[in-house]
This record gives structure tokens, C-alpha cells and sequence, in this order.
């Protein structure tokens, strides 16, 4: 018996030293292997969700908050950005918590160190006095809590609508809008 429990102990320990050798020198790295994994891996987003809802804030005090089918977060060396190739719809709010307007748009991108908003296709923002700009490209620099756009741009509120070509400024709540080189008509409208 103690002959049998011997054997089959030494019968074990050289399969395992046996099985152990033969996973060594099975396992090599091959470079070019390796190279394709991250070349492959380079283009690919480091965190992606669906149907997010993000919350931005600053001292524990509401900032924005946005909702969003698909988002994707790049994390590289030289770009560091959110991206957002669905659409978003974008809450603001004022220090008191009251929401200051909203933004949608079809495309966002969020670039992290410079804290700029790049929005394009179907941009739509409307604040809380019921303005409502319409246009194809939008920024919106959050460190200057201001938006702009070189592209035409449409304005429209209870009083007037302007459009314009050749883009505009304004703080963010578009309470302080200027047009660059108006081409548009201002329209006041009728009163009944």
C-alpha cells in the first residue's frame, strides 16, 4: 500500500513537471502577433455605453446633464475626448438649480482639456426665455460659458427672427446674442 501511494505520488509529480515543461516552451510572444492586437485595439473607444445619462458638476453643484443612445470616451495620449455619434440632448442649469435652455443635436463631441462642445447636424438650443437657435455647427466653450458658430444660423423668440450667414456669439443662456455680418431679415411679428 505504502509502495502503491509512492508511485502514484511520483507518477503525479512527474506528469505535472512533464505537463508544466511542455506549457513553458509552448508559450512564446510573437512580436508582429502583438503589433496587430494594437494596432487593431488604437482605433476603438476605451469606454462606449448606450443609453447613457451623464451628469457634469462642480462642487457638487448641477452643471448640465445629458442624455445620449451611444457614447463613446477616447483616451490617448494626444486625444482625450467624449464623443457622442448618436445625438444628444443636453440639460443646463443655473448655480440655483434652475435650468438655464437645453441643446439636441444628431453629433457631439466633447474635447476634456480644452472643455469645448463640438455639435453638428440638426442643432437645436432653446433657453429659458423660449429663444430657440437653429443651426448646423455649434460650440459651446464651457471654461467661457459661451457658444458660437460660423455656419448660418436662425433665431427665433416671440419678438423676431433673425437668420444670418456668417455665424454669431453669445453667452450661453443666448441672452446676449451677436450676429456676425446679418443677412437675414429681423421680422417683428404682428400682434393680434
Amino acid at each position: 500500500m505504502i509502495f502503491r501511494y509512492r508511485a502514484l505520488r511520483m507518477i503525479r509529480s512527474i506528469t505535472v513537471l512533464v505537463f508544466g515543461t511542455v506549457m513553458l516552451f509552448s508559450c512564446k510572444t510573437d512580436i508582429k502577433e502583438v503589433n496587430a492586437i494594437e494596432a487593431a485595439r488604437a482605433g476603438l473607444p476605451n469606454m462606449s455605453g448606450e443609453n447613457m445619462e451623464l451628469f457634469y458638476s462642480d462642487s457638487a453643484r448641477l452643471k448640465y446633464r445629458v442624455t445620449t443612445p451611444l457614447y463613446n470616451k477616447y483616451d490617448e495620449e494626444n486625444k482625450k475626448y467624449d464623443e457622442f455619434p448618436k445625438g444628444i440632448h443636453a440639460e443646463l442649469y443655473e448655480k440655483d438649480g434652475t435650468m438655464v435652455g437645453a441643446i439636441t443635436s444628431k453629433y457631439a463631441k466633447k474635447l476634456e482639456d480644452e472643455m469645448l462642445w463640438e455639435l453638428r447636424d440638426e442643432v437645436v438650443v432653446i433657453n429659458s426665455e423660449g429663444k430657440k437657435l437653429e443651426t448646423e455647427l455649434l460650440y459651446w466653450d464651457m471654461k467661457k460659458e459661451i457658444v458660437y458658430s460660423d455656419r448660418y444660423t436662425r433665431l427665433t423668440s416671440e419678438e423676431n427672427i433673425i437668420e444670418g450667414n456668417n455665424g454669431f456669439k453669445s453667452d450661453q443662456s443666448l441672452r446676449k446674442p451677436v450676429f456676425n455680418k446679418v443677412t437675414g431679415v429681423i421680422v417683428e411679428k404682428q400682434q393680434p
